[in-house]
C-alpha cells in the first residue's frame, strides 16, 4: 500500500525534462527524486527503482487526459457523513415461513485528511454517542484504486436491535413491526476489479473524488469476490405470542457460509456538464458457496449469487468537491429448503477541500 501511495504521489508531479544535470546526492538530500527525472545520473540500484516506478505508473496510473484529469492540489480535507441500514427477507424451512426484517439507520460523521497518496480519517457513531449506549455495530473498510484495478475490503459486526415486519402470518394483515434483539450478523470480504476501458473510465472519480472525469465514458468490469456471512436468528427471544407464528419447534436459525465468486459488471460515468458527474455501476457475481456444519443446511456446497449496485452524484467546483453516493451489497442464499436475501445499504455524503 505504501508503494502504491508513493507512485500515486509521484504521478502528480510535473515533467521537468529541461532541468540541467544535477548531482544525485544533492537530489536525495533535497528529496527531489521524481519518476520524470531522466537527466540526473543515479546509481544503478536507484535508477532501476525509478525505471520500475515509471513502468508501474504507466501501467496503473495513466489516463487519457481528455477524459480524466488529476487534481493539482497536494492536500485534501474531507468531511463525511455515512448512513447505512440492513434488510432481510425470504422464506425459511420446508413450511416456507415468510420473514421480513430491517435494521434502524446507523449514522457516522467524521473527517479525512490526505497528503498526495497517504491519508488518515476517523468516523464517530452519532446515534450511540448521543444516547450513551454501548456500540453494538462496527464497520471497517478500505480500498486501493488505480486506473486498471481496484481492491476493496470490509468487515461488519452487528448486534443491534432489528424490526420484524413479517414473520409467518404475523404482519400479513397489518403494518405493525416488532423490535427484535435476537439477530447477530458478522460479515467480511473483499472485491478485486479490473476495468477494461481504464484509459477513459475512472471509478475513483465518482467514489473517491481523487480525479476529475471530464468526458462521458463507461467500462466493462471483471473481477473476483470472496465473502463470509454469519447470521444467527434466535427466535427463542420472541414473546410467546409471536413464537406461535413459527412453523415448528426450531428456534435458532443460523446461516453461515463462505462465497468464492467471479463477477462481471459495467460502470458508466455520465458527464452532463463539465462540473457534474453521474455514475451507475452494477456488478453481479456467481460462484461456489460453502455452508459450514453448524449452519441450517449443514456442511454443503451450494451455488452462490450476489450483487453490488453503486450510484453517485458529484459536483466539482474549483477547490471544492461535493459527493453523494449509494452502495448496496446483496447476498442471496437459496437451497431446496431456504430462500433468503440480505443486503446492506450505504448512503454517503462528503465535502472535500483541496490545497
Amino acid at each position: 500500500m505504501i508503494l502504491l501511495g508513493m507512485l500515486h504521489a509521484w504521478a502528480q508531479e510535473p515533467v521537468d525534462s529541461v532541468r540541467p544535470e544535477r548531482n544525485w546526492k544533492d537530489q536525495l538530500k533535497s528529496m527531489r527524486i521524481s519518476l520524470d527525472d531522466t537527466i540526473t545520473r543515479y546509481p544503478k540500484f536507484i535508477n532501476s527503482v525509478l525505471k520500475s516506478g515509471r513502468w508501474i505508473r504507466q501501467a496503473l496510473y495513466t489516463y487519457d487526459t481528455t477524459y480524466v484529469e488529476s487534481f493539482d492540489n497536494t492536500w485534501r480535507f474531507t468531511i463525511k457523513c455515512n448512513n447505512w441500514f440492513d434488510t432481510y427477507r425470504g422464506h425459511l424451512t420446508d413450511q416456507n415461513m415468510t420473514i421480513t426484517m430491517a435494521s434502524n439507520i446507523t449514522s457516522k460523521f467524521g473527517g479525512h485528511v490526505s497528503y498526495k497518496g497517504f491519508g488518515l480519517g476517523y468516523m464517530l457513531n452519532l446515534r450511540d454517542a448521543f444516547t450513551g449506549r454501548r456500540m453494538n455495530n462496527r464497520r471497517w473498510d478500505g480500498s486501493i484504486n488505480t486506473s486498471r484495478i481496484s481492491v476493496e475490503w470490509y468487515y461488519t459486526k452487528d448486534r443491534s436491535d432489528i424490526n420484524i415486519h413479517r414473520l409467518g402470518d404475523y404482519g400479513k394483515y397489518n403494518w405493525q413491526s416488532y423490535k427484535f434483539d435476537g439477530l447477530t450478523r458478522k460479515a467480511y470480504g473483499a472485491y478485486a476489479y479490473y476495468f477494461f476501458n481504464h484509459r477513459h473510465y475512472c471509478q475513483s472519480a465518482a467514489y473517491g473524488i481523487s480525479r476529475w472525469q471530464r468526458k462521458t465514458a463507461g467500462s466493462f468490469i471483471l473481477g473476483l469476490h470472496a465473502n463470509h456471512q454469519d447470521m444467527s436468528m434466535n427466535f427463542g427471544k420472541l414473546e410467546p405470542l409471536l413464537q406461535d407464528y413459527l412453523p415448528d419447534s426450531l428456534r435458532l436459525y443460523r446461516l453461515s457460509y463462505s462465497d468464492y465468486c467471479f463477477l462481471v459488471g459495467y460502470g458508466f460515468n455520465w458527464v452532463p456538464h463539465y462540473r457534474w458527474l453521474v455514475n451507475v455501476t452494477a456488478i453481479p457475481s456467481m460462484g461456489l458457496r460453502h455452508s459450514v456444519p453448524t449452519s441450517i443446511e449443514g456442511n454443503r456446497y451450494l451455488l452462490s449469487g450476489n450483487i453490488r449496485i453503486k450510484m453517485a452524484l458529484i459536483l466539482n467546483r474549483d477547490k471544492w468537491s461535493y459527493g453523494l453516493n449509494f452502495i448496496s451489497d446483496g447476498h442471496w442464499y437459496f437451497s431446496k429448503h431456504n430462500d433468503f436475501f440480505n443486503s446492506s445499504q450505504d448512503i454517503n455524503f462528503s465535502v472535500s477541500f483541496r490545497l
